[in-house]
């Protein structure tokens, strides 16, 4: 971690829909880089001025900026640290558990590939763990094609009867509404509701029911995301009757997507910092831009100061889709 190395300036972004961009620029000196990740919102920084990586966090975003970093980047896996205040790797990804315990997983993701480029242009450079000649998304590939989903059942009312799902069940006053939603910019939609955009009657159709089991769509969300969603996911309007773009990955997602990444991350030297709590950040502002002087932690009921110096990149990751639910024990 004291060692130099030269490596290229490094943009990395993950959002809900598991894309990611990345942007090199010029080769910049380049040291270590942080990743870690904290529920409350203090800041959100990705200092593209300087280059030496700390990152927080375990779940998927900080393990893919880390591979990324390693792949694209061409950054030494040894100047890599991620920290974690958690004993396992996974954020939302974390489903363990055992038949006498019972099983835990908060978060659980329908994946397509049609859609998730950048999770799949990942998973194509990472080995497979039950095949040293597959990569994940062969193994995953080749699994969706041996088993291929098709619900016979979408929807079942009260009395547990099937209930038809042919027809979205829209109105043309729905069908307006959510036409115009769909074509709105998002400085017009804001920060409004879905139920601001469209009627109750919205809300009974076979559609909804459907879109918001899908994507765990409440009324009340944003109608900015909802307004992605349509857009991202255009193609399951022709499916969702039947899920048949739904791909599973073979076990759990930590298994599946988790453990492979993690255990090529440390082929790579990236090391692993468990257990460690972020409490607070040291920074300092110069010429209108944040940059991070220092990192407080929590290890072992101990608070140490990780120092972060000129050319060290910080990646911090403020919230997650399960944020504020039970981890596993």
């Amino acid at each position: 971690m004291s060692q130099q190395q030269s490596w290229h300036r490094f943009c990395f972004q993950y959002n809900t829909n598991n894309q990611s961009t990345v942007t090199f620029n010029a080769p910049v000196a380049s040291k270590r880089a942080f990743i870690f990740r904290k529920k409350k919102k203090l800041i959100r920084r990705i200092d593209e001025q300087y280059s030496k990586s700390l990152s927080g966090g375990r779940g998927i975003g900080s393990l893919a900026a880390a591979a990324f970093m390693i792949r694209d980047g061409k950054v030494p896996g040894e100047n890599i640290s991620i920290l974690e205040a958690a004993p396992v790797t996974g954020g939302s990804m974390d489903g363990a558990g055992d038949s006498a315990c019972g099983y835990s997983m908060r978060g659980g993701r329908m994946l397509t590939t049609d859609n998730y480029e950048c999770t799949w242009d990942l998973y194509k450079s990472i080995p497979s763990m039950s095949s040293k000649e597959k990569t994940v998304f062969d193994e995953f590939v080749e699994f969706n094609d041996k088993h291929k989903s098709n619900a016979r059942a979408r929807l079942v009312d009260r009395r547990r009867a099937k209930v038809p799902v042919t027809s979205m069940g829209f109105s043309m006053q729905d069908r307006m509404e959510l036409l115009k939603l769909s074509n709105a910019n998002e400085e017009t939609l804001g920060d409004s509701r879905i139920t601001d955009w469209l009627s109750p009657a919205f809300f009974e159709t076979e559609f909804w029911y459907m879109w918001a089991t899908t994507f765990a769509f409440q009324p009340w969300h944003s109608a900015v995301e909802f307004k992605r969603y349509l857009h991202r996911f255009m193609l399951e309007f022709s499916r969702i009757e039947t899920l048949t773009g739904v791909k599973r990955t073979v076990y759990n997602q930590y298994d599946s997507l988790i453990r492979p990444l993690q255990s090529w991350l440390e082929a790579q030297g990236v090391r692993f910092v468990m257990n460690c709590r972020v409490t607070a950040i040291d920074h300092k502002t110069e010429d209108g831009m944040f940059i991070v002087t220092g990192i407080w932690c929590m290890q072992e009921d101990k608070s140490e100061v990780i120092e972060v110096k000129d050319g060290d990149l910080v990646f911090f990751q403020n919230g997650s889709m399960t944020d504020a639910s039970a981890s596993v024990p």
